[in-house]
């Protein structure tokens, strides 16, 4: 009787342990037939759609599966497996599980189906279904979701896919539903979803909870929008990397010690004539330079061209040897460089011209999570000190010293005529804000940059600028025979080093560093035909006010015939004709350019400056 009772104590626990957790490591083969799970007990009727949903992505004869929510659900326990449409017969064979997946053998020794090996919860598992050498229709992936013991979704669909003797091309309707079930928690068929919805792209799905995910612009994974992206998926000690970039014919990744270009291996897929292909190549310096293919260094899985997006997914080695260094993807960190353009070589890729960016710190390709993108701080700090420079304070003292030697006149600064002492004050903010601009550049990039026009007009704009105040400080005394050569000289460096520093802010706009957005020359524009404009006014002005002064002392200062400090001038304390118009048109040209080069200021530090709104917005909304 003591081991009746004890007999029956343990079957009682082991009924309660198999109703508690059902059937933890995953689906029998008899549940093939009709994808029921089999859990003692009654099931949780629900009668809402499933929250779940199988992504596939076509490749070359395979498909990429992704089993996940698009509400972010997790789920314990599910079944996948592959019919044909019309017969229902199984088809093809699943392959690259994880580790928390298994393969069921439906039919013996083919391996038809896939369930989960443990209840722990799930998120975006992928997987692939290779289709067989010579099948040719279209066949349907069916799935049951458990979110938990007592309640699942048995039916669940993808959309159709279409095989062609390994062509394989991802519908994006739905198969009907030809059989009701009524013996099974609700059956979900998507009839309308896949018709009226987007669909999630499948390149984001599992970023930083399955795998490694790094793209610009920053947010850009986030918001599944990016120009150019990288993912990372680790399984064992095989390294998926895929790759997607936009309007571009190539798009790279490489491996680097350090978030700057140099020294870093490169794998790329371009687009060679409608067809993508794997190259590796080496970044020296600036340069990047095509390598022989390394046998079994690098894979490639899959690729595709669709609506000028480039996609590519390729396994790398987890150990290689480029240009002589070992590249140990298990036990080093890296840096990821993504970099994207539309223009390829014979023997390369062209420049980086559609993007750019780089990871902010090195870490293992294992270690999922979010990825920092690589501080550019120093490039908008140059940004805008140049702004401040060429746009602000230049603007303001070059007006002064054309326009505004008899205004002012009845009182001085410091011992100076108003124009001489403010014109000074901001010419030295001019210059000591390039010279700035300058070193902090080269303290940034370490080399010249290959941006050949930018850094020239750039180096050209600082080169003049320096030289002025030494101009300056050797200006012959007023009424000297060589006073009229260096006003013209000292006007002529002054204006050519604006206009030198304008056109390269307007060079600048198109930088990927910068990441600046292309309206921006509308505002530079503006800028410059204000400029224009408000010297065009003072001129006639000062033409006018020539005409009725009796020396012409406004409009051609460069002659410098008399000195302003001199008493012997009958006009010398006195304003210049038209001095109230002259006041005014300052005044409004002064709050002119303090709002142009604060707003392009704002622009440069917060770049790139649609992200940062859509954020600013969004925040506000939670709030």
């Amino acid at each position: 009787m003591k081991h009746l009772m004890k007999g029956t104590f343990i079957i009682f626990l082991s009924v309660l342990s198999l109703r508690t957790l059902g059937l933890p490591t995953g689906a029998p083969p008899d549940s093939c037939k009709d994808l029921m799970p089999r859990h003692p007990g009654s099931a949780k009727q629900e009668t809402y759609p499933p929250p779940y949903q199988v992504l596939p992505a076509a490749g070359q004869g395979r498909v990429r599966l992704i089993l996940g929510s698009p509400h972010g659900l997790a789920y314990e326990g599910f079944m996948i497996l592959a019919h044909d449409s019309e017969t229902g017969e199984f088809v093809g064979e699943f392959a690259n599980l994880p580790d928390s997946a298994r393969i069921v053998e439906c039919t013996q020794g083919i391996k038809n189906a896939v369930t989960h090996t443990n209840v722990s919860k799930k998120h975006n598992l992928e997987f692939d279904w290779e289709a067989p050498v010579n099948y040719e229709g279209t066949i349907v992936f069916k799935s049951t979701f458990a979110q938990d013991y007592s309640t699942y979704w048995v039916g669940v669909e993808s959309p159709p896919v279409n095989v062609r003797k390994r062509s394989i091309d991802v519908l994006t309707s739905s198969t009907p539903i030809s059989t009701l079930r009524t013996t099974t928690p609700p059956y979900y068929s998507p009839t309308v979803d896949y018709e009226t919805k987007d669909v999630e792209d499948p390149f984001y799905a599992g970023c930083s909870s399955t795998k490694n995910c790094f793209g610009t612009p920053a947010g850009c994974i986030e918001a599944k929008n990016c120009i150019a992206a990288v993912t990372v998926l680790v399984q064992g000690e095989r390294y998926l990397f895929e790759l997607q970039g936009r309007d571009s014919k190539y798009v790279a990744v490489g491996l680097s010690d350090d978030s700057k270009m140099g020294d870093d291996s490169v794998v790329e897929c371009a687009n060679e004539g409608g067809e993508i292909a794997l190259h590796m190549s080496w970044n020296s310096g600036k340069r990047n330079i095509r390598q022989p293919m390394q046998e079994g260094a690098v894979q490639l899985e899959s690729s595709a061209i669709k609506d000028d997006i480039i996609t590519c997914r390729f396994w790398r080695e987890k150990t290689t040897v480029v240009q002589g260094r070992e590249y140990d993807l298990v036990s080093t960190p890296y840096n990821l460089l993504v970099a994207a353009g539309k223009s390829l070589k014979s023997n390369g890729i062209g420049f980086h011209d559609t993007a750019y960016d780089a990871t902010g710190d090195a870490k293992l390709l294992s270690d999922v999570g979010g990825y920092t993108t690589a501080s550019n701080i120093l490039i908008r700090v140059h940004g805008a000190l140049m702004l401040a420079s060429w746009i602000g304070t230049a603007s303001i003292g070059i007006l002064l010293a054309r326009y505004y030697k008899q205004t002012w006149v009845s009182s001085q600064l410091c011992g100076k005529d108003h124009w001489f002492a403010w014109h000074r004050f901001f010419m030295i903010l001019t210059w000591s804000m390039t010279i700035a601009a300058f070193v902090i550049i080269f303290v940034e990039l370490g080399e010249w940059s290959s941006e050949v026009i930018h850094a020239s007009l750039g180096l050209a704009t600082t080169i003049l600028a320096f030289i002025q105040p030494f101009m300056a400080a050797a200006r012959p005394h007023p009424g000297a025979p060589r006073r009229p050569l260096f006003n013209w000289a000292h006007w002529f460096v002054g204006n050519a080093a604006q206009i030198c520093g304008i056109i390269a802010i307007f060079f600048a706009v198109r930088l990927n560093k910068a990441k600046l957005p292309e309206w921006v020359d509308w505002i530079l524009a503006a800028y410059v035909v204000f400029h224009i404009l408000t010297h065009l006014i003072l001129t006639f002005i000062g033409c006018a006010s020539d005409r009725q002064a009796s020396q012409r002392v406004n409009s051609f200062p460069m002659k410098d015939m008399h000195s302003r400090g001199s008493m012997v001038h009958p006009d010398a304390r006195q304003d210049a004709p038209h001095a109230g118009i002259r006041k005014f048109i300052f005044g409004i040209y002064f709050v002119v350019i303090v709002l142009f080069t604060t707003a392009l200021i704002v622009i440069t530090v917060l770049a790139p400056i649609e992200d940062t709104w859509v954020t600013f917005t969004n925040n506000i909304k939670n709030y």
